[in-house]
């Protein structure tokens, strides 16, 4: 390994740009965020040090061997973050990039690309509108403020102004912006002059010594130095990488793994494979799943011990993983399916984890195909579904769920052996009793349920567990307040009478009550539109719901709350004692219905 002469920024984008800097498979994908991006920007004009890159030299069989992939030339949040591979078979011999990966896309991004996020509070839809296009851009108007008496001053501490921004940003703003990319086609002190004087910047002193500095740190000062690598033993390479990279705040302990991973398929391609179903998955449920989830499912499918480590991924095991890819992918599939099918989002499934069982269980069965639509699998689905809105509000899979999902794992293997026929909930709660992470319940647990507010997201399972009828298919279903929260402000308190400081008066200004799941109900759409804002005795006058269905107490009037409350509170903490006990006698009555 040689030390080379350092090289500018305006080479190191060329080099980008003409393919002779590419991306092994190995490498994972782009993780930073804009702000990272900004920040190294600031950093650069501050004179702080880039870091080395660590380069292979890629010859001769190595160019068509293994797969290379471009540098990611824009970022679009979740709908394009992967790189394009690269066909090699013509090309001169080039580098791989075996650490730098990161500032090089950053300084890419930043000075030819785009970055694209979402708009606070806008859904994730794949349009200009939710995720605009944004360029890097610097402000020649002044610094950042640095005195906090004089202002606000930025947490990160910068002190160039670079933001990536929209055009419309720009267009509306008071400062002067500069787009950063610019300054590629500005070389050479002459041609920068004369882009002074056309923007008619010449008498500006900030503008002058701003642009003068960064022209000089993308074209004049070579701030890159890197090694290289030239020996062509591939393995060797690999190991670099992972001897380099196992040190980094920033790489994920799977990105180890999964360089192993691709480096032992032969006939399909891994890293092509995992992001299509990540894909696929976010497309078809709105569920949002990781790398390791899929690598965790092999372990789990495939091998005795399932924790998470390189060990765990010899190339014996990438082979076997390569073989048994498509009956993985597909009970990952239908899985993700129905847990959507069940009306958990991005939001509610608050462990991914939970998932991994019920794959499990799919592939083992050997009932992915189809097993959202059969009508057989019923009773098996709403099983599943009960099981699921226990675990998630027991919470089992925090922390480290290796230990957790072996037993369970090990429970529902041994219950496939014996011939079931369904989903062992019973048998897998049977033995999770015997340990710290018991699905069993008693009055503490289900009345810390009970408290649970209607922002939580818990809520949603509490709520599906009492309302199983309604159509979570198709997402038809809202929550809502019986009596409306709208009524217990101090306002429309004092409108309807009532004294919060006599008698059970706390009941009214008591969020844990007027905004728990004591007052909380799930309603179809139409059901929901149609009681908007009413009262809820007026509602039911109307509309006439069943109220043993939709477990209200028949206390209707508002100045009845504190009733309605105690009354409710018994009710569903039965409901949800008989619903979340998971018992013999249950599993052959849901079984048989």
């Amino acid at each position: 390994m040689s030390y080379f002469p350092p090289i500018t920024i305006s080479t190191a984008i060329q080099k980008i740009e003409y393919k002779q800097y590419l991306l092994p498979a190995i490498q994972r994908e782009f993780v930073w965020g804009y702000r990272n991006i900004e920040l190294l920007f600031d950093s650069l004009m501050r004179e702080y040090p880039f870091g080395s890159l660590l380069m292979w030299k890629v010859e001769g069989a190595n160019k068509g061997g293994h797969r290379y992939y471009e540098v990611l030339k824009y970022y679009r949040e979740r709908y394009h973050t992967h790189c394009e591979e690269v066909n090699t078979a013509l090309l001169p011999d080039f580098e791989a990039v075996l650490d730098g990966q990161q500032r090089l896309t950053a300084l890419y991004l930043g000075l030819k690309g785009s970055y694209a996020y979402k708009t606070y509070r806008l859904s994730w839809n794949d349009n200009s509108y939710s995720l605009p296009t944004r360029k890097l851009y610097l402000n020649l108007s002044s610094l950042v403020n640095q005195d906090d008496a004089e202002g606000d001053v930025t947490e990160d501490g910068r002190l160039y102004d670079f933001r990536f921004l929209t055009d419309a940003e720009v267009a509306e703003a008071t400062d002067i912006w500069f787009e950063v990319g610019k300054i590629l086609g500005i070389q050479g002190t002459f041609k920068l002059g004369q882009f002074v004087r056309d923007q008619q910047w010449a008498e500006i002193p900030f503008i002058n010594e701003t642009l003068a500095k960064l022209h000089d740190v993308v074209h004049i000062k070579p701030l890159i130095h890197y090694y290289l690598e030239t020996d062509q033993d591939y393995e060797k390479a690999l190991n670099i990488f992972i001897r380099i990279n196992s040190g980094g705040e920033k790489l994920d302990y799977s990105d180890l793994i999964m360089s192993t991973t691709i480096a032992g398929w032969k006939l399909l391609k891994a890293r092509e494979e995992i992001n299509s179903l990540i894909s696929e998955i976010w497309a078809n449920s709105g569920i949002q799943i990781s790398k390791d989830l899929v690598l965790r499912t092999y372990l789990m499918l495939f091998n005795e011990d399932i924790k998470f480590r390189v060990a765990n991924f010899s190339m014996a095991n990438a082979q076997e993983f390569e073989q048994h890819w498509y009956d993985i992918r597909g009970a990952i599939s239908e899985g993700f399916q129905l847990i959507k099918d069940f009306g958990y989002s991005e939001n509610t499934m608050t462990s991914k984890n939970a998932a991994l069982p019920i794959i499990y269980y799919l592939a083992k069965a050997k009932k992915a195909e189809d097993f959202t639509k059969k009508v057989g699998y019923k009773a098996d689905r709403d099983i599943i579904k009960r099981w699921l809105h226990a675990v998630l509000l027991h919470r089992i899979f925090g922390g480290q769920a290796d230990s957790v999902l072996k037993i369970i794992r090990d429970c529902i293997s041994d219950e496939l052996g014996k011939g079931v026929e369904a989903f062992p909930a019973v048998a897998i709660a049977k033995k999770m009793s015997k340990t710290r992470k018991s699905i069993t319940v008693d009055d503490e647990f289900i009345e810390n349920l009970l408290y649970t507010r209607y922002e939580d997201r818990y809520a949603f399972p509490i709520l599906a567990l009492l309302y199983p009828y309604l159509d979570y298919k198709n997402g038809d279903f809202h929550k809502d307040h019986i009596h409306p929260v709208s009524q217990f402000s101090k306002r429309n308190l004092k409108v309807n009478g009532v004294d919060t400081e006599v008698g059970n008066g706390h009941y009214f200004k008591d969020a844990d009550f007027y905004n728990g799941i004591v007052n909380m109900q799930l309603l179809d759409g139409n059901e929901n539109k149609s009681k908007n804002d009413k009262m809820l005795s007026e509602w039911v006058a109307v509309t006439r719901p069943d109220l043993k269905r939709q477990l209200i107490p028949e206390m209707l009037e508002f100045e009845q709350f504190p009733e309605f409350v105690e009354r409710r509170w018994h009710l569903l903490k039965e409901k949800l004692r008989e619903i979340l006990t998971f018992s013999p006698e249950q599993e052959t009555e849901e079984a048989e219905s």
